[in-house]
């Protein structure tokens, strides 16, 4: 939700933008996803509302924090490339996905695959 209603205009409403943070605190909280690394209910999808409240209200916190679900993406990745042997392929599901969201981390940008880009 954070990630889809983030395009909002800025400053209408402090109390929709103290309500993002709010969720995005809560998405802090509740840490990396156990489903995996990829975009759908993952730990990148939920990275990027980090890097989306980033974008919309300049706090370095999201950015690092961001960047701390990006490290827990990397070793998400190598566990399932070493219990799998092999990857996942897919944009959504897949380490397409997740690289997307690495490299956002790495440039500090929010182009959230078919919603920013494509």
């Amino acid at each position: 939700m954070i990630t889809a209603l983030s395009k909002m205009p800025v400053g209408i409403n402090d109390d929709f933008d103290r309500l993002l943070e709010k969720g995005g605190e809560l998405v802090w909280h509740a840490g990396a996803m156990k489903k995996g690394a990829n975009l759908c209910h993952g730990t990148a999808g939920n990275g990027y509302a980090f890097l989306k409240l980033y974008e919309r209200t300049g706090n370095r916190i999201w950015i690092d924090r961001a960047q701390v679900f990006a490290m827990n993406c990397i070793d998400q990745y190598r566990l399932s490339k070493e219990l799998f042997h092999q990857g996942r392929y897919t944009l959504w599901t897949g380490d397409l996905g997740t690289a997307f969201f690495l490299w956002d981390c790495i440039t500090e940008k929010a182009n959230f695959p078919t919603i920013d880009i494509f």
